[in-house]
């Protein structure tokens, strides 16, 4: 909104994501406490504001009669865009990368009062509000900027600005981006903690050697931390690599979906199997729908579903990118992924068991 050029700025980009990441990580080492308060102020201000403003704007855009960029006629390419359905597909990506993560909140499941009630209540309202959310947004963004002009980086921010020059209200626009940068930000706050703590749960029954068990005066595993802002500033670089923006954004957006597919195809896999090998727990929740059946059409639609985007990740998410050199680094990236976990599973010690605490 400050400069559009930064959109496209690969230097930008990275600098962000390296100051955003590290502040993240450097707050969640403070404790729960002081994280759940800046990611809830960050969700307020920085995430329904803004959405409910774009929203908002967007229907009294439409109810003005002011022309859609949306085609919203009858016809089968506009449901169902196979017209470029390659690249709606990889598209489709951005927005199932959009809602997966939610099951990161079970790592907070022990802090919940009343869990057995109030922690699938507040999952399934997370779960709609989110949907709901993405829906109207992704709407009012494609009712308002022109498809050609659209960019999938800042496309909430190009929406805002036609509809806030549309009224005279320019001078909101630095202020309104900068609170959807902070929720940007909130949610990297959340990200950053949530798979930690259980990898550190992971770690503390013998999975990780000492060092990685290792945590601070506030509980927080602080190397696993550490190791884990390292990595992601490894994998900013990427936007000096790729040839576009946009490119890149798509790119590292498949890698995610892929990785997290693999974690979810074997997540349903287990809900089922656990379901008949472990039937005599008493489990805190219980999928509705008999005995059985409730579980396999929630864990079945789920693992056809995640499994479509497994493969779908494979495809190349823009011209510039060579198809067998996307595939391969895809490939290289899933294998690599996977055979840490197993190397580390296979080197474990006895004495890892034990949990450290500093």
């Amino acid at each position: 909104a400050i400069d559009p050029t930064l959109a496209t700025s690969r230097t930008f980009i990275v600098v962000v994501i390296l100051t955003v990441y590290w502040s993240a990580t450097l707050l969640n080492l403070r404790g729960m406490r002081a994280s759940s308060l800046i990611s809830s102020i960050c969700l307020g201000a920085g995430v329904l504001l803004p959405t409910a403003l774009l929203i908002g704007l967007a229907l009294l855009y439409v109810l003005q009669g002011y022309p859609l960029q949306l085609n919203l006629a009858m016809t089968a390419n506009n449901w169902l865009p196979l017209h470029d359905s390659h690249q709606s597909l990889v598209l489709f990506l951005s927005f199932i990368f959009g809602v997966v993560g939610i099951e990161v909140s079970a790592s907070h499941a022990r802090e919940v009062r009343n869990v057995q009630r109030n922690y699938p209540l507040a999952v399934f309202s997370a779960a709609i509000l989110g949907f709901m959310l993405t829906l109207l947004g992704g709407l009012a963004v494609a009712a308002v900027v022109p498809v050609d002009q659209l960019d999938l980086v800042s496309g909430s921010v190009q929406a805002l600005q036609r509809l806030l020059h549309i009224w005279q209200l320019d001078w909101l626009l630095g202020s309104i981006a900068l609170l959807v940068a902070l929720g940007a930000a909130g949610q990297v706050s959340t990200w950053v903690v949530g798979p930690i703590k259980g990898l550190w749960a992971a770690g503390c029954a013998g999975n990780l050697p000492p060092l990685l068990q290792a945590t601070n005066a506030q509980g927080v595993a602080r190397n696993l931390l550490l190791i884990q802002a390292c990595l992601m500033s490894g994998v900013a670089l990427v936007f000096f690599v790729v040839p576009s923006v946009d490119s890149a954004f798509l790119l590292l957006t498949s890698a995610a979906v892929i990785l997290y597919a693999v974690m979810y195809l074997m997540l349903f896999a287990s809900a089922i199997r656990l379901r008949y090998s472990r039937a005599d727990i008493v489990r805190p929740y219980r999928i509705p729908g008999g005995d059985n059946w409730g579980l396999w059409l929630v864990a079945g639609t789920g693992f056809i579903t995640t499994l479509a985007c497994f493969f779908i990740g494979f495809l190349p998410p823009g011209t510039n990118m060579a198809g067998p050199t996307y595939v391969l680094a895809m490939l290289v990236i899933l294998l690599l992924m996977l055979a840490v976990p197993q190397l580390l599973y296979r080197w474990r010690r006895p004495g890892w068991a034990a949990i450290h605490k500093e």
